[in-house]
């Protein structure tokens, strides 16, 4: 037991620490109180030098600070900070204490009204909180013009919002002022792809949107994409603080973002290029080759290989129709080396296009699977590549074709068993190999597709086997067409000439052999069995479509991000569209009007001022684009296409 001078002591000694502890706490003042709440709030402007409005400013050498009531920082200032209307010299800014200066290098227009926007320049040092979208109107004379113009742009395929897209306002504009004058006001998009620009005067403009990659204020004609309002507009807006079109928004508060007024929609597109010459040509394998033209749809006059006839060539443009496929249907060996003679129209010096014969040659590429590994000795083989196996295979000289006429002995029998239960059996080297797609959910919109690496010499329809089996496992044949895309010849679809049953399985049997490729090659025997959704919690929408008026129309279920397509119908004519057994989730609706009626989306011609082909989305009563269907829902929807893409 402790004697109470001791106990006495021990408190002592503990109440001496206890107050050391507490002087070196309050002496730590570099370090604030840990684990608090996260820093979240934007700067706060305290003051503007000129104070606003800021009128007769100096049209040289003029600057405007802006102090915050924390130090910040600034991020991207040549891309983010804008002056509109632009100057040829971009303004300078850098951190002044706990302020941004801003210089003007540029002498400005006088009685001129000019905005500075930053963008998301500028943010806090400690956690980097953005001063989002912030703008400052001043003159250079006794009044400052204070309307504004608001929009969104788009893509015109996805309908998604762009980010970083200059606007462009101009009064009075030339077919190509676009190209080579600076604008009359400027903007620039946010994340929503917003703008708003402001210091307009109450006079009509025309309207551009484009990339602006190299921050000129001009566009590149066929390297930026580009869009345009179809009519000038006129500003009648009165700018005010409390607008949201000015507000200061936070970027992820979507409903808010989404709700701001906007005047006007632009599509952006990129321009057809018009320059038309062999960009690139190649030659993938021993009957594969490819032209890479520079300029969508070339005018072809002749085109031969040396030493094969023209009816042994099978051509192919992709969709864009700016690049040719073509295969050598030969069953003889090709040449390692063709030569290619090819007359076509192509652009001279003064832009025109003119008629031009090229001779191209075409080596076919080493394959490398063939070169076998050697002696490690073996250095000059090894580097070169030119092993004797692989000199054997090139001159034709293999083992493979006496190896099957040997006799089969007893310890080859073993070896060859072996082989077939090895589960790396090497696949056979003519072998045609190919994907068969069928879903339940889409097959009888979509069809079964298949898809093969070369075009077929031999794909008869009759081969195969297509059943339908009941839930009394009663089968009976299916009655099918299997028809060529007319725009991929290495794609077929099979479609039931019948519709399909709920509780019935469906069988594909292909046979061994029944595909053959301009190779030789053939395929193994394929199985593939699938039913229709028997899910009782699987939704649908029907949408009751009117206003066709003899144009052709692309309706497709996409997803909320625009980049997948669930299922495509193309319409000519009013009716009804159903889109089954769709999971619970969230969905749009992509009309295209196919005016030509080539199956795409056409684009447009900013000098011409041809608008790119429509593609809207559908917007349900809530006034959204974007649904969110729940399970065991069967809806249906009018869409009236006449005021859809009026």
């Amino acid at each position: 037991m402790l004697k109470p001078a001791k106990i006495f002591e021990i408190g002592i000694t503990a109440f001496l620490l206890g107050m050391v502890a507490s002087l070196l706490s309050c002496a730590n003042t570099s370090q604030g109180p840990l684990g608090g709440p996260k820093d979240t709030i934007p700067p706060v402007l305290i003051k503007v030098v000129p104070n606003q409005p800021i009128v007769n400013f100096k049209t040289e050498k003029g600057s405007i600070l802006l102090n915050f009531n924390e130090y910040v920082q600034l991020k991207n200032p040549y891309q983010q900070i804008l002056l509109s209307p632009p100057t040829t010299k971009k303004p300078k800014s850098k951190i002044k204490k706990k302020g941004i200066l801003v210089s003007f290098e540029d002498t400005l227009k006088t009685n001129q009204t000019y905005t500075l926007h930053f963008g998301t320049a500028i943010s806090d040092v400690n956690e980097g909180n953005p001063f989002h979208n912030f703008a400052i109107n001043f003159s250079t004379g006794d009044n400052i013009d204070s309307l504004i113009i608001s929009g969104t742009v788009m893509d015109y395929t996805t309908l998604l919002p762009k980010a970083g897209v200059l606007v462009s306002l101009y009064h009075n504009p030339s077919d190509s002022s676009v190209l080579n004058t600076l604008p009359d006001a400027i903007s620039s998009t946010d994340e929503w792809g917003y703008f708003c620009v402001r210091g307009l005067k109450g006079i009509p403009y025309t309207i551009y949107a484009f990339e602006d990659k190299n921050n000129n204020y001009l566009y590149d004609r066929g390297v930026e994409f580009v869009g345009f309002c179809d009519t000038t507009i006129t500003a009648t807006i009165v700018g005010k603080e409390d607008l949201p079109q000015m507000a200061m928004m936070d970027m992820k508060d979507t409903i808010a973002c989404l709700s701001r007024p906007s005047e006007t929609d632009i599509y952006i597109f990129k321009e057809k290029v018009t320059n038309q010459y062999i960009e690139n040509i190649g030659r993938i394998n021993e009957r594969e080759c490819f032209i890479k033209f520079h300029a969508e749809n070339p005018q072809i006059d002749t085109f031969r290989i040396k030493g094969i006839f023209t009816d042994r060539i099978i051509k192919q443009f992709n969709s864009n129709r700016d690049s040719l496929t073509f295969w050598i249907n030969e069953q003889k060996p090709v040449d390692d080396t063709l030569y290619l003679r090819i007359n076509y129209m192509k652009t001279d010096s003064t832009g025109k296009l003119v008629p031009c014969g090229e001779t191209r040659k075409l080596v076919k590429p080493f394959d490398k699977s063939k070169i076998k590994q050697t002696n490690s000795n073996n250095t000059d083989s090894e580097n070169s590549g030119l092993t004797n196996a692989y000199l054997q295979n090139l001159s034709g000289n293999t083992d493979r074709n006496t190896d099957r006429n040997k006799p089969t002995t007893t310890a080859n029998k073993s070896q060859e068993k072996n082989n077939l239960t090895d589960k790396n059996t090497k696949t056979r080297e003519d072998l045609l190999t190919f994907s068969l797609n069928v879903d339940g959910k889409t097959v009888e919109n979509m069809g079964i597709e298949l898809v093969f690496p070369t075009p077929l010499i031999q794909a008869p329809k009759d081969s195969i086997s297509f059943t339908s089996t009941t839930p009394r496992m009663i089968s009976s044949a299916v009655d099918f067409s299997m028809d060529r895309d007319t725009a991929n010849i290495l794609r077929y679809i099979i479609r039931a000439k019948e519709g399909y049953k709920v509780g019935n399985q469906y069988t594909i049997k292909i046979p061994t052999g029944a595909f053959k490729d301009i190779n030789g090659f053939t395929n193994d025997s394929l199985v593939k069995t699938f039913a229709l959704p028997t899910d009782d919690k699987l939704s649908s929408i029907t949408l009751e479509i009117s206003g066709v008026d003899n144009c052709k129309y692309i309706v497709e279920l996409v997803n909320e991000k625009r980049d997948k397509v669930f299922l495509r119908h193309e319409i000519t004519k009013d009716g009804n569209i159903l889109f089954p057994y769709l999971n619970a989730g969230f969905y749009s609706f992509r009309i295209t009007q196919d005016i030509n009626g080539n199956g795409r989306l056409d684009v447009g011609d900013v000098i011409l001022r041809i608008p790119p082909e429509k593609a809207r989305l559908f917007k349900f009563p809530d006034g959204k684009v974007i649904i969110d269907l729940k399970e065991q829902t069967d809806l249906t929807q009018s869409v009236d296409l006449v005021k859809l893409f009026k």
